[in-house]
């Protein structure tokens, strides 16, 4: 059976509130929200009522969220609207309504960001990225995740920056980047520790047990699935908890441990039915129904797995309909019933196409119908002769001529059908075309912008270089027949002499950097080695890190990648006065990623016009040839990030 172990981050990451409090207080707070004639009290109140039963009881919570958010428009409070928009979206994103929890984040991220809170900003940014994890969407979600985090290593926010850690190390294992994940992970209980951050911890820990999942260390899984159990109890965070036992069943399976993983699952279970979250219901059905049927108790396997597939269904739960339609198949298969089994399998299959399956259906139907008909038309001939014999010739051709007439539509449905499926693949075959002529006339240009490199640097080494060498030379020979006036011609003559040596290094230097050779010989990562040796470190320091590099790169990725960090390079020189640089290379399946960071002056990036040049202008212009993006994140007295990223 297939598993996927997905731990809720969703209650780790979003804004600061108070931790989950008791029933007694809840009930207390109540109370006073409705004896209390103060809207701003019941602004507070409505809150925190939100807050604390979004992890016990969704409907109340949605309730005080939505009086949150109609207390905070009548009080004309934009604050607190963006913050009621966000308690909101974090109840819906409990009960996985990922796509009501996104509109909801969304809107309360542009209100933070049109009021400059940039901290609630922030905190909107990692409320989104965790979305967009739990929705598959991993690039944007890693994208909002480092925003975030950039945001809060600004501000020294320890407590923040730990809460968005842990997210990007528990995305590191969905990217199967499992070292990275360890490393952040570790980082994220050390800052959680310090700062004595609770939820955080417990986050980290879920982290560690995905991670030791992945690596088949399932004794060491369990023990820091406990302890983040312990925590998540500790803050009475019920649907966290739900997920976690939910995922500590899934370690107990793998361990064939199924009376300790139905234990769990059925905890995870008495919660998600209090919280009326239909797909986590649905799953632990499933789960269950897979115990039952490894326990060979067919029947209760059957039945929780019937019930799982009820939900999915009014869900909508496509994949994980597949799933389960699959798993009731192998049930009946060992059952020995086989009908049933080639029907649950029949139904899994049908999940992947359902306009086709829908028209294989309405076929059946009809050639049923056909045969029932027939077959109550041979008894009608059998027993009614010669009067009931019109009455079946004039029942016959009805039935052929709407047989005819059905057919008739079928047939120009498909035809439509055909001809508007010609049209897509026409328009998509032109449109590869298309794309194909832009790259090809990409390389071209780029191709042609390094040859004409490759011929100035070589005219400059083979032509000047060679007549500045020439000068040299006769200039030498002329030393030992000149007799010189005095002291100050002789010092002129030898400054001579060290200019026409100077001009000599100067082009060398120059027709090397125009074409590299080492780039062609070895690759991207030496290159941009060999390059910044050449830079004095007492002046600027730079750091280079290059991660999945091992492997050559396309060759315009690589000239456009040297070309742009040697640009940005020699404008962080020339401009920034800074004193450490850092660069860094990663390249994954969907392409390489560049972060060039330097701690000097840096610029007002929201008037980027008034500072973009030539140097500027050719990085986007490069960039732009491979279909790749650049952006740049920078404010005055706090140096400057440029973050490129060209896909393969």
């Amino acid at each position: 059976m297939k598993f996927a172990l997905s731990l809720l981050l969703f209650g780790f990451a979003i804004t600061y509130h108070a931790n989950a409090q008791s029933q007694k207080s809840l009930d207390s707070l109540e109370n006073v929200f409705k004896a209390s004639d103060d809207d701003k009290e019941k602004l507070k109140i409505s809150g925190d009522l939100c807050w604390s039963y979004g992890s016990v009881n969704f409907d109340k919570a949605l309730f005080y969220g939505r009086e949150e958010l109609q207390l905070a428009q009548k009080l004309k409070d934009s604050v607190s609207v963006a913050l009621a928009y966000s308690d909101i979206g974090n109840t819906y994103t409990r009960v996985n309504n990922l796509k009501e929890a996104l509109v909801y984040h969304l809107k309360s991220y542009t209100l933070r960001d049109k009021l400059g809170l940039k901290a609630k900003a922030a905190g909107s940014i990692s409320n989104i990225s965790v979305i967009y994890k739990q929705m598959g969407n991993y690039k944007e979600a890693l994208v909002y995740m480092h925003r975030s985090l950039k945001i809060y290593e600004d501000a020294g926010d320890e407590v923040k920056q730990a809460l968005v850690l842990g997210n990007i190390g528990n995305l590191y294992i969905d990217y199967k980047k499992y070292d990275a994940a360890k490393e952040t992970l570790d980082r994220t209980i050390s800052l959680a520790k310090k700062t004595n951050s609770t939820s955080t911890l417990a986050n980290a820990y879920s982290g560690l047990m995905n991670y030791y999942f992945h690596q088949n260390k399932l004794d060491q899984a369990l023990q820091h699935g406990v302890m983040s159990a312990n925590l998540l109890k500790q803050l009475n965070k019920q649907s966290d908890l739900a997920v976690l036992y939910n995922s500590i069943g899934q370690v107990y399976y793998e361990k064939n441990k199924y009376p300790e993983a139905m234990k769990y699952y059925n905890n995870s279970l008495d919660i998600r039915l209090f919280m009326k979250d239909k797909l986590g219901i649905a799953s632990c059905y499933k789960n269950i129904g897979a115990c039952y049927a490894e326990l060979k108790d067919l029947v209760k396997a059957e039945k929780y797995i019937k019930d799982a597939i009820a939900l999915f269904k009014e869900i909508n739960a496509k994949d994980y309909l597949i799933e389960a339609n699959e798993m009731l198949a192998g049930v009946y298969e060992t059952k020995n019933d086989f009908i049933g089994s080639l029907k649950a399998y029949k139904e899994s299959i049908e999940m992947k196409d359902s306009v086709y399956n829908k028209q294989s259906s309405d076929k059946i139907n009809e050639m049923q119908i056909a045969y029932q008909t027939e077959k109550k038309i041979q008894q009608i001939a059998l027993l009614n002769k010669e009067n009931k014999i019109q009455k079946l010739v004039l029942f016959k051709r009805n039935i052929f001529l709407g047989v005819i007439a059905g057919l008739l539509v079928i047939t120009l449905l498909l035809s439509y059908l055909f001809y508007n499926r010609y049209k897509l693949k026409q328009e998509a075959r032109l449109q590869l075309e298309v794309i194909s002529q832009q790259d090809l006339a990409t390389k071209a240009v780029l191709n042609a912008e390094e040859n004409e490199r490759k011929r100035i640097s070589g005219e400059l080494h083979d032509g000047l270089g060679q007549m500045f060498s020439a000068v040299k030379m006769n200039l030498s020979a002329l030393t030992e027949s000149l007799n010189f006036k005095d002291e100050h011609s002789k010092e002129m003559f030898g400054k001579t002499m060290n200019l026409v040596d100077e001009s000599c290094k100067e082009v060398r230097v120059i027709s090397h950097q125009m074409a590299p050779n080492v780039l062609l010989k070895s690759g991207l990562a030496a290159a941009i080695r060999d390059f910044i040796s050449k830079i004095d470190s007492r002046k600027l320091k730079i750091n280079l890190e290059t991660v999945g590099l091992q492997e050559r790169l396309d060759q315009n990725i690589e000239t456009v990648l040297y070309r742009v960090i040697q640009e940005t390079v020699n404008n962080v020189i020339k401009h920034s006065g800074a004193n450490s640089l850092d660069i860094q290379l990663n390249k994954d399946e969907d392409g390489i990623n560049a972060m060039i960071e330097d701690n000097g002056r840096g610029f007002d990036a929201t008037h980027l016009d008034k500072f973009e040049g030539i140097g500027l202008k050719n990085i986007r212009s490069r960039v732009n040839f491979l279909k790749g993006n650049v952006g740049f994140s920078s404010r005055p007295g706090s140096g400057t990030l440029v973050a490129i990223f060209i896909p393969f």
